[in-house]
C-alpha cells in the first residue's frame, strides 16, 4: 500500500512540474486567439485578391481599353491586401499557436498571397525594369514558406489537396534559385545586408527544407554558392567593408573560377595593409606563398615580404628567402630575394648562384638577367683593383693575360646578360645601355661600345 501511495505521489508530483500558472495559461489562451484572428483575417483577404486578381484577368480578355483605370486601381489593391495577408499569415505560423487542423490552408493562403506579390516583380526584373526589391525579397519568403507548409501539412489521401500538393512539390525546389536572382540584385545595388540574407537562405536552403533536400535541383543548384560568396566579397572589397570580407574569406576561395580565386588571395593581404595591419599583412602573404606555391600570386607576395624585409637589414631579408627556400627551391622571388641579400653584402660570386636559378626558373625574368650582369660585372671591376691596378707585371703581355683572366672573362659573361635583358626589356635602357657601352669600351670592342651613345644622351 505504501508503495502505490509513493508512486502516486511521484505522478503528482511530475504532473505539478509542468502546471501553468494561471498568468501562464491566460497568455498561451490569448496568443492561440491571436493566431486563430490573423490566420482568419489573412485568409479572408487572400480570398478578395483572389477575386480581384479573376476579375482583373476577365476584364483583359475582354480588351475593353475603358475598364484600364479600373484594372490599374484593382492591381494596387491586390498589392496593399497581398502584404497586407502576407504579414499576418506569416506571424500566425511563426507564432506556433495555429491550431493543426488549419495548418495546411493557412500555408496555401501564404502561398497564394506570396505569389500574388512576387509575379509583377518578377516580370519587371525579367525586362530588366525597375522593381520593387523588398518586395520581391518578402514574397519570395512568402511563397517558400506557404508552399513548403502545403507539402508538411497536406494529405495526399484528400482530394482537395492533392492538386496543390503536386504543384508545390513541383514548385519548391525551383524557388532556391529566386534567392540567387535576390542575392544578384542586392549585390549589384551594394545592399550588403541584403545580400548576405539571401545568400544564407540560398546556401542554407536544403537544410531549412530537408522534404527537398534529396531533389537534384537542390543538390545541384543554378548557380554555385561559392559564386555568391565571391560576389558578396568583391562587392565588400570595393566598398572597404573587411568585416564582411573576413567573413565570406573562407567561402569565396572556394569558387572555382581561377581569375575569381587569385583575386580573394591577392586581396587578402591589400586588405590587411590599407588597415595598417603589419602582423595580418605578413600571415596573410605567407599563407598565399604556402597555398600556391610556384604562382604568380606566390612571387608576388614573396616580392612584396622581401620589401619588407629588406628594410630590417640584409639578414632579415636572407632570413625569410631561406624560409622559402627551404619549401620551395624553385622560388624564383626567393632566389632573387636571396641573391639580392648577398649582392648587398656584396658576395658578388654567392649572390649570381641565386640569380642564375631564377632566370632557370623563369626564362623570361628580366631582372634575373640583370642583376646576373651586375654580379659579373662588379666582380670585374673588383678584379681590376685586385688583380691589375696598381700591379706590377714583367710585360704587356702578362698584364693582358692578367687582364683576361680576371676582368675581361667577367666583362664578356656579363655582357651575355645585359643583352639578355636588353632582349627581354628594349624599352628599359637605363638597365642596360650603361653597363653595355662601359663593358665593350673595356674589353676593347669601341665600336660596340658607340652603339650605346644614342640611348644615354
Amino acid at each position: 500500500m505504501k508503495k502505490i501511495l509513493f508512486l502516486m505521489l511521484m505522478l503528482v508530483g511530475a504532473s505539478s512540474a509542468f502546471a501553468q500558472t494561471p498568468e501562464e495559461k491566460a497568455a498561451l489562451k490569448a496568443a492561440q486567439k491571436l493566431a486563430k484572428t490573423q490566420a482568419s483575417d489573412g485568409i479572408k483577404l487572400r480570398d478578395e485578391v483572389l477575386l480581384l486578381y479573376n476579375g482583373i484577368q476577365a476584364e483583359i480578355a475582354k480588351g475593353d481599353k475603358k475598364k484600364q483605370e479600373v484594372i490599374d486601381k484593382n492591381t494596387a489593391d491586390i498589392k496593399v491586401k497581398s502584404n497586407e495577408a502576407c504579414d499576418l499569415l506569416m506571424k500566425a505560423l511563426q507564432s506556433g499557436h495555429v491550431a493543426e487542423k488549419q495548418l495546411f490552408d493557412v500555408s496555401k493562403a501564404l502561398d497564394d498571397v506570396s505569389t500574388q506579390l512576387l509575379n509583377p516583380e518578377l516580370n519587371l526584373a525579367a525586362k530588366h525594369e525597375t522593381f520593387d526589391t523588398l518586395t520581391f525579397a518578402k514574397s519570395i519568403d512568402g511563397v517558400c514558406e506557404g508552399t513548403y507548409g502545403e507539402l508538411q501539412y497536406g494529405n495526399p489521401k484528400n482530394e482537395l489537396h492533392k492538386t496543390t500538393l503536386a504543384q508545390a512539390e513541383l514548385k519548391m525546389p525551383k524557388l532556391m534559385t529566386y534567392y540567387a536572382y535576390l542575392c544578384i540584385f542586392y549585390t549589384e545595388t551594394k545592399n550588403l545586408d541584403g545580400a548576405m540574407a539571401a545568400y544564407e537562405k540560398y546556401a542554407n536552403f536544403a537544410k531549412k527544407y530537408p522534404k527537398v533536400a534529396d531533389d537534384e535541383q537542390v543538390k545541384n543548384p543554378q548557380y554555385p554558392v561559392s559564386q555568391f560568396a565571391f560576389n558578396i566579397y568583391l562587392t565588400a572589397f570595393n566598398l572597404k567593408r573587411y568585416d564582411i570580407c573576413e567573413k565570406f574569406y573562407e567561402d569565396a576561395l572556394t569558387y572555382a573560377d581561377e581569375g575569381s580565386h587569385n583575386f580573394v588571395v591577392s586581396s587578402r593581404p591589400q586588405m590587411y595593409l590599407q588597415q595598417g595591419d603589419t602582423v595580418k599583412w605578413v600571415a596573410a602573404l605567407e599563407e598565399m606563398i604556402k597555398a600556391q606555391p610556384g604562382t604568380q600570386n606566390a612571387d608576388i607576395a614573396t616580392q612584396n615580404l622581401l620589401a619588407h624585409y629588406s628594410k630590417q637589414g640584409p639578414k632579415a631579408m636572407s632570413d625569410f628567402a631561406d624560409k622559402i627556400l627551404a619549401s620551395d627551391p624553385n622560388s624564383k622571388m626567393a632566389n632573387y630575394g636571396k641573391g639580392h641579400s648577398l649582392f648587398s653584402q656584396e658576395k658578388f660570386e654567392e649572390a649570381l648562384t641565386y640569380f642564375k636559378k631564377s632566370v632557370e626558373i623563369d626564362e623570361d625574368f628580366m631582372e634575373g638577367y640583370n642583376m646576373c650582369g651586375m654580379c659579373l660585372y662588379r666582380q670585374a671591376a673588383d678584379n681590376y683593383y685586385k688583380h691589375i691596378d696598381g700591379k706590377k707585371y714583367k710585360s704587356q703581355a702578362e698584364v693582358n693575360a692578367a687582364e683576361d683572366k680576371y676582368v675581361k672573362k667577367y666583362y664578356r659573361e656579363a655582357a651575355g646578360y645585359f643583352e639578355k635583358c636588353r632582349e627581354k626589356a628594349p624599352d628599359q635602357s637605363d638597365l642596360w645601355a650603361g653597363p653595355l657601352q662601359t663593358i665593350y669600351k673595356n674589353i676593347g670592342e669601341k665600336a660596340k661600345a658607340a652603339e650605346f651613345d644614342k640611348y644615354l644622351q
